[in-house]
């Protein structure tokens, strides 16, 4: 497959609205680390500053809190949601055996249509100039690798599963740490097995290489927790 072929396999967004702009707005700055666990999300002043009504604001706030990165606490409203290393043990546990259903699936059910994304994301990664491949760049590719993942495993509620957790993933990746240190050429690697397996439909090894690769991110991600600042 040549850069001219990635056209044909990623497909273009839906139309969007405004509910999705101020989603992502509010997204970024959590993403970035501009809004930090256990900020407030005051809908006045967020609507002020997006210069939208707040039923927009609302709106969004409520997707963030579906995504796992907002939660509504008692007396303050709606927070940024923090992450202790009890949170991270819950999602990485529960990510866990998502992804091995997922492998699983996408050994028994995976077609030619279904590889080609997972194709076109690995060689968008070896195409890019080294310098361009930054944290979060690889970490939107790991999204979007595990996501067309997901999708080839053709299983509608682990698919929604998944859905709950992608966000939370993608903070990780970020800023947690969740990436290894040498991801800049270890990513591409890690990810080539990891098809390589599920397009020869060995199932065992392939959702040995899954666990592998999610229970290496997992030990990352308790490292850094555990000596961050207070």
């Amino acid at each position: 497959m040549n850069k001219s072929n990635l056209n044909t396999v990623l497909k273009p967004r839906e139309r969007r609205v405004l509910t999705d702009d101020v989603a992502d707005a509010i997204r970024e700055s959590i993403l970035s680390g501009k809004l930090r666990g256990g900020d407030r999300l005051i809908e006045d002043e967020l609507a002020a500053t997006l210069q939208v009504s707040r039923g927009p604001i609302r709106q969004a706030i409520f997707r963030l809190e579906q995504e796992g990165l907002v939660v509504h606490q008692t007396h303050r409203g709606a927070t940024v949601a923090p992450v202790s290393i009890e949170d991270a043990a819950e999602i990485y546990s529960l990510r866990l055996a998502l992804e091995r259903l997922a492998v699983s699936g996408a050994c028994d059910r995976a077609t030619a249509e279904d590889f080609a994304p997972l194709d076109a994301i690995l060689l968008m990664f070896r195409s890019s100039p080294r310098e361009t491949m930054t944290r979060r760049r690889v970490a939107e590719l790991d999204i979007d690798f595990h996501d067309a993942l997901f999708r080839a495993a053709h299983h509608a509620r682990l698919y929604k599963a998944w859905e709950g957790l992608r966000s939370q993933i993608f903070v990780f990746l970020l800023l947690r740490d969740g990436l290894p240190a040498d991801f800049s050429t270890s990513w591409y690697a890690d990810h080539a097995k990891l098809l390589a397996l599920v397009r020869d439909r060995t199932k065992q090894a392939a959702i040995a290489c899954i666990a592998e690769h999610i229970e290496g991110a997992y030990e990352r991600l308790r490292g850094s927790l555990q000596h961050r600042p207070d």
